[in-house]
């Protein structure tokens, strides 16, 4: 308390007039409104000094710093509480979708990150949220769990730089499907594995079907091969006054006069128009310079009509029109771009058989067999003495759909040793796997020293079984945690710490780690 009483001192003068209506709960603040719990009235006398907190039944104390917007409750101790993105905002234009976040995920030049665009998204009653990030895919998986969990759809796309007959420019591709996704990590692959600068124009043509194409209206790109494009991006970042150049105007010209169709997409590399000193920073410790102004911030679909027609002139129609083009565009591609991770399958590499193998194998079941009799041979062992050890693993490894991942694990071996590549002895429970040492995946025999397969896999640990009975297990801090049989936990059990089953659980076990 002592603390927000000094804090409140210091702040009278800097606190501005405005009042709680309690019926709405919204916070005035400069003519901008802002949702809030129900509170009491607040008050300032007319030269806006704040009056003594001992004159007033109030439960919050709202104040500035650094530019942003604070309450703290009077019965607790100070903390920064942001008012900014509380309660739903007084738009007149929604803002449905936004289409140009470059987060964190861009290193060097992006400085949000997922988590406070979305929560900003939710306060601007936005329902569709892109990516865009330059020459990078890292952050997609992030970027589609976190939206979900909001109930945002995700968009995935990047920026690439494609190469023209004289010159690199930048474009966005956004993926329509899978297949459009599988377009963007070739081109993600090309950039950061094969290490070439640009995209030709014969792969985005292959891809075409399954991917939005998107120019950059700075650059020329789009008259030399406009065939191409599905849109290209109106972004008010452009129509900046600093950036009205020669070329640009006459590029806008020409998009006008053609068959060209605009789309909203404003780039986003920081959250707030203040967060640009953030940005700023990172360049200078990065010796990083740029041209860009303090306007690439996350805007709501009122400030990118407002800094358009602004620009242009409100009575300009034409210009009024082209906006709304550009929303409807973007609505389009918003409705068309449906890809998204599929987490909740397990994705097992499938062996493909060489050109001999299909000659003597049906199946990859087959060949599986055929290897497990060869390296007993091979390793002069009888059959006999391992038939059931055998018989237990391919049963597991069956009912687990997990032989193609075994023919792709003696695959790569196999290719390592006969190109004279160091190979280890294996590691960890894979030990324990007689097969695994038959397909010469591992050096050692697991009868030999007694390893357990089950270590490695048992049939309630593989995943695939979902009928497995269920244990719901009370924790230490009180949650309630369903396991499956088959399921391994880590306890302390007669002062020593040691691994079970979940079904082997005791009353008297205490839980580690799960």
């Amino acid at each position: 308390m002592e603390n927000l009483k000094r804090l409140t001192n210091y702040l009278e003068s800097k606190l501005i007039k405005y009042t709680l209506d309690l019926e709405s709960t919204i916070v005035k603040i400069n003519n901008v409104s802002y949702g809030l719990a129900d509170k009491e009235e607040l008050i300032f006398d007319e030269e806006m000094n704040f009056l003594p907190i001992s004159e007033l039944n109030v439960d919050y104390i709202i104040y500035n710093f650094a530019g942003r917007w604070y309450a703290n409750e009077m019965d607790s101790e100070l903390t920064l509480t942001e008012l900014i993105y509380i309660g739903n905002a007084e738009q007149k234009l929604p803002t449905k979708s936004f289409l140009g976040i470059r987060s964190g995920f861009e290193l060097g030049n992006g400085v949000g990150n997922y988590s406070t665009y979305i929560k900003k998204a939710k306060f601007l009653g936005t329902t569709a949220l892109g990516m865009c990030e330059k020459n990078t895919l890292a952050g997609a998986l992030n970027f589609q769990k976190e939206c979900i969990s909001n109930g945002i759809k995700s968009i995935i796309g990047m920026t690439i730089s494609i190469q023209g007959n004289e010159s690199i420019y930048d474009a966005k591709v956004y993926a329509k499907n899978f297949q459009g996704w599988l377009a963007l990590l070739k081109f993600n692959t090309i950039i950061n594995i094969d290490g070439q600068s640009s995209i030709g124009l014969d792969l985005i043509a292959y891809y075409k079907k399954d991917i939005y194409f998107i120019a950059d209206p700075k650059s020329m790109a789009y008259i030399e091969y406009g065939e191409l494009f599905d849109f290209y991006q109106l972004d008010t970042v452009n129509f900046s006054e600093e950036d009205k150049d020669v070329d640009f105007l006459n590029n806008i010209e020409l998009f006008l006069n053609s068959d060209s169709k605009p789309i909203s997409i404003t780039d986003s590399f920081y959250l707030e128009k203040e967060d640009f000193e953030t940005r700023e920073f990172v360049w200078t410790f990065l010796k990083k310079f740029d041209d860009k102004t303090d306007n690439q911030y996350f805007k709501n679909k009122d400030q990118y009509a407002r800094e358009l027609i602004t620009m242009f002139g409100i009575e300009d129609t034409s210009w009024i029109a082209l906006y709304k083009a550009a929303i409807k565009n973007e609505q389009e591609l918003v409705e068309n771009c449906n890809f998204q991770y599929d987490t909740d399958t397990r994705h097992l590499p499938k062996y493909i058989m060489n050109e001999e193998e299909n000659k003597e194998f049906d199946t990859n079941e087959k060949l599986f067999l055929h290897l497990i009799k060869l390296g007993l041979k091979n390793k002069g062992l009888k059959i006999e003495d391992y038939i059931e050890r055998l018989k237990e693993e391919i049963k597991v490894l069956k009912e687990g759909d997990v032989i193609d991942y075994f023919l792709s694990q003696y695959d790569v071996m196999k290719f390592g040793q006969e190109k004279g590549m160091l190979t280890g002895i294996g590691r960890g429970s894979a030990g324990g796997s007689l097969i695994a040492y038959l397909l010469d995946i591992t050096r050692i025999n697991p009868l030999d020293f007694d390893l357990l397969f089950e270590r490695f896999l048992n049939s309630g640990r593989m995943g695939s079984f979902e009928d497995r009975p269920e244990y719901k297990v009370e924790t230490d801090d009180g949650k309630e945690v369903i396991f499956q049989e088959g399921d391994l936990i880590r306890i302390i059990r007669d002062e020593r710490e040691t691994v079970v089953f979940i079904e082997d659980l005791k009353e008297d076990d205490e839980i580690v780690r799960y």
